[in-house]
Parts: structure tokens; sequence; C-alpha cells
């Protein structure tokens, strides 16, 4: 279920981009100059590195190349970067990103791109890494709101992150215990998540883990918290619902993402989830209890089959 290094804690932000050659758990930026355009690493596979790391673009550079190789501008360490992946390149005072004929794609917000004329907040996926384009005057309180976005928003699926879904489950059982408020959880996760890295790649398992949080931010209300609780596994938290409102929310979700067609680098990839619905009661004191009891419903819908509901 959960990977115990969860790629979704809030990051560890690191130091603010200095003029020298860096190395950095997996990023190396050569100076650039400061200026009004930037790249801000958003996430990593691992969830540590260079997260919050800016890559200023000005001044009278007009080109810069992204890749594995040491020779690249930006150098993104990671076994899923080509050697020289991409580029930008400037073109009447904008940023074209390039794809170089790289092995495993260049993304601009989740689609394949081979050449795409940047706008600011676009969200650049090259391998492992997402990294956020920025543009503008105001550009310091453009890094500011991101850097704040990134510590309660898990970078790739965009889904809240582990450490918020948290605070806001201990916030909802003090309310419930207070004042005697139904509140449920559902915890899911993806059926052979490892089957599906191993067989299409992890590129496509990134692929489905942001399309299944996709769908399921598009049914939630409002006051409704959705988190990626670690590796595949995600939860969503229900306040002021019974539980056979959990319950039909789960089965309405399990369906939407059975009935989705998930296509990755052309191919067809069958996903289903399995869900365990929780309701609170006052036995149940911390996020923690609330979770294992949400938790243990997942286990047995995965021994009924999966595919299912289980509450």
């Amino acid at each position: 279920m959960a990977n115990p290094k969860d790629p979704n804690e809030s990051p560890e932000l690191e130091p603010n981009w200095q003029a020298r050659t860096q190395v950095i758990r997996g990023v190396v930026e050569r100076p650039t100059g400061g200026g009004s355009d930037c790249l801000v690493v958003i996430y990593t596979r691992e969830g540590r590195g260079p997260l919050g790391k800016r890559v200023p673009l000005d001044g009278p550079l007009q080109e810069l190349t992204i890749g594995r190789d040491v020779g690249n501008a930006v150098v993104l360490d990671y076994d899923s970067v080509s050697r020289r992946h991409a580029r930008l390149v400037r073109r009447d005072a904008q940023w074209w990103l390039i794809d170089n004929n790289s092995t495993n794609g260049t993304y601009v917000n989740d689609s394949a791109s081979r050449e795409t004329v940047l706008r600011n907040g676009d969200r650049i996926k090259i391998g492992d890494v997402i990294l956020k384009y920025l543009s503008g005057e105001d550009l310091e309180a453009e890094f500011m709101s991101t850097i704040s976005q990134m510590m309660v928003t898990d970078g790739l699926t965009q889904a809240h992150n582990k450490r918020h879904l948290l605070e806001q489950l201990d916030n909802e059982l003090n309310r419930s215990a207070r004042h005697g408020r139904p509140l449920g959880l559902i915890m899911f996760d993806i059926d052979h998540f490892k089957k599906v890295n191993d067989t299409y790649g992890h590129l496509a398992g990134d692929h489905i883990l942001r399309e299944v949080a996709g769908i399921v931010r598009g049914r939630i209300r409002r006051g409704e918290v959705f988190g990626r609780y670690g590796g595949e596994e995600f939860a969503l938290l229900l306040p002021e619902t019974t539980a056979q409102g959990a319950v039909t929310l789960a089965q309405e979700i399990r369906a939407l993402v059975a009935n989705n067609d998930f296509v990755f680098d052309n191919q067809r990839i069958p996903v289903t989830i399995s869900l365990g619905v929780a309701q609170w009661n006052p036995a149940i004191r911390t996020a923690e209890e609330f979770i294992r009891v949400a938790d243990a419903k997942l286990y047995q819908a995965k021994r009924d089959g999966r595919n299912r509901v289980a509450a």
C-alpha cells in the first residue's frame, strides 16, 4: 500500500539558486543571470532532491540544453532522461521548448510535445522531473506562490500531499468529536500498479496516477479533501458524509476509473482501483487510527478480488 518513502510529502526546499555551477541531488544548474523568466523544480520521483530550485532564464542567453549529459546547461541526472533530452530556444522574446527526439518524450501540461511556446505556469515533464515555467514582471510573487503550493500539493498528481491530508484529517476529527458530525474516509489504490510499471514503464505509471487523480478531483465537492497518501495510494476525506454517502461515492469513483480509457504511448492500459470506506465513531481518536480502519477495508477489497468497494 503506502510507500514508506512517500513521494508526496511536503518538499524539503533547497536554498535559492546561487551564481555558480552546482550538483544538488541530481540536478546541475549553470549560471544564467537573474531576470524575468525561470524554471522551478516542483517534482522528482524521490520526493526530495532539488525541489524548489530555480533556474533563471535571461540576459544574453538564447538557448540552453536539458539532459542527463554533464555538458548540458541543466543536467537532470535520472535514467529516464536522455543524454540531450530537450532544449529551450528564445525566439522573439518567447521561450520555446523543443524535444531532441528523446527516448521518453517531453511533456507540457501532461501532453506530449515536439515544439511548444511556453506560457506562464506551464508544467514541463522531462523523465522523472517536473519543472514549472514562470514568466512576468512579478516573478518573485509567482515564485513564492509556487513554493507555497508545493508545501501542500503533490507535484505529480496535483492532489494534496500526505502532510496536508493528515493535518486536515486531524482538524475534521476534532470537529466531529466536538459536534458529533458524520465524517467519512475513503482509502484506495490502483490494482496491480507494480505490474503496470513493469509492463509499460514508470512514465506510463506516472500517467495513470495523474489520470486517476484527475478523475477524482473532477468528482469531489467543496470541503472534501483529496490527497496522495503514498505511492499509488490515495485518500478522500468526506466531512458531513454518512457511511452510505461515502460508499455511494466510492462506488461511483470505482466505476469512473474502470470505465475510463487510459492510453499512454498509443497503448491502452486497463486500470481499476480497490477502495476501503470507514466512518468515524467516538472510539477513533487519531488520524492514524482512522486511516488504519479504512486501510483494513481496502485490504479486504483486494482480498475479495479487487476492483470493488469494502465498507
